[in-house]
């Protein structure tokens, strides 16, 4: 197989490698587009393996049926919790770029000779062999979101469902499904600076496009 330039210069891989960690970061965080019978799928995994309506055994389910069984809108709680995986997936960067942005200091009883901080390494299996210290993570990780929102919160409306459809259009369409036009119209203008009139017809034409139940299975 012939290899490309790119293969042969280091910077290439070594790029390549660290956007696929930011990734498989990213890949850790909780599905919000993901239903299973009615609600988000990470909710439902845990209720897997008991009678719908009895209170699960396990503390973390049961945690979770009591939460729900309040009233507590389930795509609340995913917000909720995507946002403190999000916190948690940034801090493990800081801790990997500079534990000191952190505030985590050295014990002290440590000695200068005992100093240390860690560093997250690069092995390439395939040649040509090669070993890259992965670095400045914490400043790419919110330009890989996979929602495209940067790590924020994707607030209210919940977007609606439309596959292959970017932010912006699903999050129009939710607005005027909740009978915004307004707002459907400003948020689309403003992300593709198209006139009102263009804007108005695109949104109509996503309106009229069959929509996935949120409470149905994907």
């Amino acid at each position: 197989m012939t290899q490309s330039v790119e293969d042969h210069q280091p910077e290439g891989w070594q790029v390549r490698a660290h956007e696929s960690f930011v990734n498989a970061l990213w890949s850790l965080i909780v599905d919000e587009d993901g239903y299973t019978d009615g609600r988000p799928s990470w909710i439902e995994t845990w209720f897997r393996g008991h009678r719908q309506g009895s209170v699960p055994d396990h503390a973390m389910p049961a945690a979770l049926h009591r939460i729900l069984a309040c009233g507590v809108d389930p795509d609340d709680l995913t917000d909720v919790v995507r946002a403190m995986q999000h916190d948690l997936i940034y801090n493990v960067c800081q801790l990997i770029d500079d534990p000191g942005l952190l505030g985590i200091g050295l014990d002290e009883d440590y000695s200068d000779e005992m100093e240390f901080g860690w560093e997250l390494v690069a092995v390439r299996t395939a040649a040509p062999a090669g070993r890259a210290s992965i670095n400045h993570l914490r400043s790419s990780l919110d330009d890989h979101d996979p929602s495209g929102r940067g790590g924020e919160p994707r607030g209210r409306p919940i977007p609606a469902r439309l596959p292959g459809h970017p932010h912006y259009a699903r999050l129009a369409v939710a607005h005027a499904l909740a009978g915004d036009r307004t707002q459907a119209l400003k948020t689309w203008r403003k992300a593709t600076g198209a006139p009102l009139g263009e804007a108005k017809a695109a949104i109509g034409l996503l309106l009229d496009q069959p929509r996935q139940d949120p409470g149905s299975t994907p």
